[in-house]
């Protein structure tokens, strides 16, 4: 299960740098782990946040009720 996960997550990080770096290039590499850690950053964010997305919408409308009430 973990490696056909594992898997999944390594075919999403090849395609998207493939279109901007040629796959035979140096850099490849390296444009391709960037992409694998900001993709495991944002799951690890989406789950950390996924109790409070409450409270963050609720924050956020009283944001913009205050932004549109100087207007």
């Amino acid at each position: 299960m973990l490696d056909w996960i594992s898997d999944k997550i390594l075919a999403a990080v090849r395609w998207f740098p493939g279109w901007l770096v040629e796959e035979s290039s140096p850099t490849f590499f390296v444009v391709r782990t960037m992409f694998a850690l900001m993709l495991v950053v944002f799951i690890f964010y989406l789950i950390a946040m996924w109790p409070s997305r409450d409270s963050i919408a609720r924050h956020v409308g009283r944001m913009i009720n205050v932004i549109s009430r100087r207007r």
